[in-house]
Order: structure tokens, then C-alpha cells, then sequence
């Protein structure tokens, strides 16, 4: 079990995912996360959400709506799950659907896109490629990755690196379109 820390649903519990290979975003992380974006009103999407717990925790700090993206059965039914517990269902859309081809076949585009793909499969470089897509003008894309996994600067169209945090081997990227 997770907490959401911040916002209206702060203290509620969230399950996880029973599979040994998802791996969490700390509390730590996630506090700031808070602390760092506004996310009052916005229209959101978790990508590689594992059991939402950052999805949740934009919609207890006034998200509008995220559309989480998993494309793991357990993650999804886990999100469905947490999504009823907490009494969300009307602020969010679930899609099975690997990451890469949801960024090529989603038609709208989202005011905050968070990504944390699984560390060192190549995952971080495709969704870097595609996530502009689903991006507009004042979009914000954040990344969570490995510092192993860290993008160098001209490997990257269509983005630019707006801010960075490091927390220990994990690193948040703040990107915005160009």
C-alpha cells in the first residue's frame, strides 16, 4: 500500500501492483512534484502509470483529468481499483496500451504528461521521440528516468530541457515543446 501525500485525498491509501518488477515513485518525489507543479485544473496523462500513484496524487492537487497508460493487465485492473477507492472515476480515463504507440495514435493533447518507464530497456529514448505529439504550446512533459538514462541535449528534437532535480540515481526532467 501507497499514500497519496498532498492535496484533498492526502492519507488515503492506494494499492499496488502485485508484481515484484514495478517499481514506485518515492513520496519524496512525489511531495515535490507537488510542490513544483500546479496542476489546478489541468488535463493530465500518467504514462507507464504502474498503480497511478502519481496520477492520483495530480488529481488530489486539482487535476481535471488524467488519462492513465499502462500496458500491464495488473496495472490496469490496480488503477481501475484505486480509481474506485478513492471515488474518482469520473476524473479518469484508463488505457492498456504500450506507451510508444499511445503517443502515436492519441489524437488530443494534454496540458502535463509524467512518464516513469521501466529504467535501462530504451523505453525513455522512444517516448522522448514521440511525446511531442501530445503536447501543445505550454505543455509540460515530466520525465522520471535513471541518470544512466539521462538524455544529452542534442539527442533531443522537438523538446527542451526546462528544469531538472536529482534524487539520488533518479532524475525528473522538465521538458517544454519547442
Amino acid at each position: 500500500m501507497l499514500k497519496i501525500e498532498t492535496g484533498e485525498l492526502r492519507g488515503r491509501t492506494i494499492e499496488t501492483v502485485p508484481d515484484p518488477r514495478t517499481r514506485y515513485s518515492s513520496a519524496i518525489l512525489r511531495r515535490s512534484l507537488a510542490n513544483m507543479v500546479d496542476f489546478q485544473g489541468k488535463i493530465c496523462a500518467d504514462i507507464c502509470a504502474g498503480s497511478g500513484s502519481v496520477g492520483f496524487e495530480m488529481i488530489s492537487n486539482g487535476a481535471a483529468h488524467v488519462t492513465f497508460v499502462d500496458t500491464s493487465k495488473l496495472s490496469v485492473a490496480t488503477i481501475k481499483k484505486n480509481a474506485i477507492n478513492l471515488g474518482v472515476e469520473n476524473k479518469v480515463d484508463i488505457k492498456k496500451i504500450d506507451a510508444r504507440r499511445f503517443l502515436e495514435t492519441h489524437a488530443g493533447v494534454f496540458d502535463i504528461i509524467y512518464s516513469d518507464p521501466p529504467y535501462e530497456l530504451g523505453i525513455v529514448r522512444d517516448i522522448l521521440e514521440k511525446v511531442h505529439m501530445v503536447m501543445d504550446e505550454g505543455s509540460l512533459f515530466i520525465l522520471q528516468c535513471s541518470k544512466r538514462e539521462r538524455p544529452k541535449e542534442n539527442e533531443i528534437s522537438n523538446l527542451k530541457i526546462a528544469k531538472e532535480k536529482d534524487y539520488g540515481d533518479t532524475l525528473l526532467l522538465f521538458f517544454e515543446k519547442l
